[in-house]
């Protein structure tokens, strides 16, 4: 998935001539705990991710990418509908991605 979401990154960089990179992720909010597999619902929620390309290889990349998506695990089950409120209803993101 980092790597997938790394060249994501850098297509929008090409595309938008920018090294500094705002994406929606598409993120499983579901519940880790005893049974919660058994819970009925959607769980999916979309996290604003920012990334700056740093340069350097794409082995480089790929782990900067994966650095920053596990920086923000924890931040997964929170509410996008929240953060745009916060954010005074702008949309946050024009692309996301979902893997």
């Amino acid at each position: 998935k980092s790597v997938l979401l790394a060249a994501h990154f850098r297509v929008l960089s090409l595309l938008t001539n920018q090294t500094d990179i705002l994406t929606g992720l598409v993120s499983n909010g579901r519940l880790e705990d005893t049974d919660g597999e058994r819970v009925l619902g959607l769980f999916l929620n979309t996290l604003p991710l920012r990334l700056k390309l740093l340069g350097g290889t794409w082995i480089d990349l790929v782990r900067q990418t994966f650095d920053i998506e596990r920086k923000c695990l924890h931040l997964r089950r929170y509410p996008l509908a929240e953060l745009q409120r916060t954010f005074g209803g702008q949309p946050l993101f024009d692309t996301a991605f979902n893997f």
